[in-house]
């Protein structure tokens, strides 16, 4: 959203920043594609024929956006912002919309002037991005906030738009307190801080957005609608569920499902004195996670920052991977490895590969390695105190005959009921992963593959 721009505004004036956004925003998936085929001439006819999409298609592999170079090439003739909101809206790609422009403007051919009736922005109804606005009677009273049932899209168009002065009510104003001093802060996200509310009755998990030291307004804006691009076309049992999101206001939000157990991180640490995580939850965690990840990997996505925090566990510990605002995709018809200037991630997680600014699924499947080690351990992935600092780095001393420290040596104590041959095959398997050429990593499906096998195996001792 950015109010220096109109419906009116040519094509050819928007900003490089915004063309960034949208080309972040519709690259995935080849959504440029949905737009350049729906262009046309003052004539009525296409204004892009497949040899011109083939055209654009080829400069993927040089690396280059094809929407930037669409919106270069439109915004040759008089098209304006309004027409590619309209186009954008057709293919219900709202929150690209909302990039442009806010989702009163973005409505603005299917709603008539708003009444003074309907006072002001704060005392606006929720509605979906593309709901007409409602029309008051005469003498009507300003509406209130629609219930999430009645503002709930269709599952196939995408999520709730939510106004932040309603997520500011629901969440106590965004009270900083953390939860068990009575406050509403449930943690610290990647990009933001996250609270809990309740929506009709219903807990949510409210992500707020803020600008970082080392990134921008306009990157956290790229993350918040890759996040929703991500969810909205991703959906599987072991992915975060999204609600909804605003952009209405000071800051861009997210609301998610609420997760009952927090994140794997913090219930390995027995945070808050929760109860130890037992061996036989641990793998099922792990191999709910694997088959996340080889879900993303099946559609062509990268996560890029596969961690233990944002492994998420639902009321039944059902782990549900978070934070997808790092994530790329890339074009089915392209290498799965593409080269990025900006290095992002998290350190004690991250491939030597990624830290040469290459995005490849092998990466996530080097972070789930590190996952693995914690699971194993009950440790933290660093720590300025240890030696090795980075957790990655504990195998070379277990496997180093000069080194005295064993497999058992770092084994939580806590995780009860385990099994040696169990707990060798999933240190084999984090190894596997941990290995730093990354064609010697498995995909992410035989890692789902194994273990499926070391939870088939607790199954049966438990029955024997």
């Amino acid at each position: 959203m950015n109010n220096s721009v109109t419906s009116a505004t040519y094509i050819r004036n928007i900003s490089y920043s915004l063309r960034r956004r949208l080309s972040d925003f519709l690259d995935p998936q080849d959504r440029w594609r949905d737009v350049a085929v729906s262009i046309r001439k003052p004539s009525g006819e296409l204004r892009y024929s497949q040899h011109h999409v083939r055209r654009f298609e080829g400069l993927v592999a040089q690396g280059r956006s094809p929407t930037e170079e669409l919106l270069s090439d439109w915004g040759t003739t008089n098209s304006t912002v309004g027409e590619l909101v309209d186009i954008l809206r057709s293919h219900k790609l709202l929150a690209a919309a909302c990039v442009l422009l806010p989702v009163e403007e973005a409505s603005s051919e299917d709603a008539q002037p708003a009444s003074p009736a309907l006072g002001s922005e704060s005392a606006r109804p929720t509605r979906l991005l593309e709901e007409r606005a409602p029309q008051p009677s005469a003498g009507s009273s300003t509406p209130q906030p629609q219930t999430l049932q009645e503002s709930r899209e269709p599952a196939d168009t995408g999520f709730s738009s939510f106004l932040y002065n309603e997520l500011m009510k629901i969440t106590g104003n965004f009270d900083d307190r953390p939860m068990s001093d009575g406050g509403s802060r449930l943690g610290e996200g990647g990009f933001g801080t996250v609270y809990k509310g309740l929506l009709n009755d219903t807990p949510v998990a409210v992500k707020k957005l803020n600008p970082m030291d080392d990134t921008s307004m306009d990157e956290l804006q790229v993350q918040f609608h890759q996040e929703i691009q991500t969810l909205k076309v991703l959906k599987h049992e072991n992915l975060v569920d999204m609600v909804g999101f605003s952009c209405d206001g000071q800051h861009p939000c997210l609301v998610y499902a609420f997760m009952a157990n927090g994140s794997l991180l913090d219930r390995l640490a027995c945070l808050d004195d929760s109860p130890p995580l037992p061996w036989r939850r641990r793998c099922l965690i792990a191999e709910g996670t694997a088959r996340g990840l080889d879900y993303l990997h099946s559609n062509h996505h990268v996560h890029r920052d596969v961690k233990s925090a944002n492994i998420l566990l639902d009321e039944k510990c059902v782990a549900k991977i978070s934070d997808f605002g790092l994530t790329r995709a890339s074009a089915k018809r392209t290498s799965t490895t593409m080269m990025t200037e900006r290095i992002v991630g998290t350190r004690a997680y991250m491939a030597p590969e990624a830290l040469r600014g290459e995005v490849t699924p092998k990466s996530d499947v080097f972070s789930f390695g590190v996952v693995l080690l914690e699971i194993l351990s009950g440790l933290p992935p660093a720590c300025e105190n240890r030696e090795p600092q980075f957790l990655m780095e504990v195998r070379y001393d277990i496997d180093d005959e000069d080194e005295e420290l064993t497999l058992e040596d770092i084994l939580d104590k806590k995780m009860g009921d385990w099994e040696l041959g169990q707990v060798e095959t999933l240190y084999s398997l984090a190894c596997n992963c941990l290995q730093e050429r990354k064609n010697r990593r498995p995909v992410a499906r035989q890692v789902v593959s194994e273990l499926e096998g070391v939870v088939k195996s607790i199954s049966l001792d438990s029955q024997a």
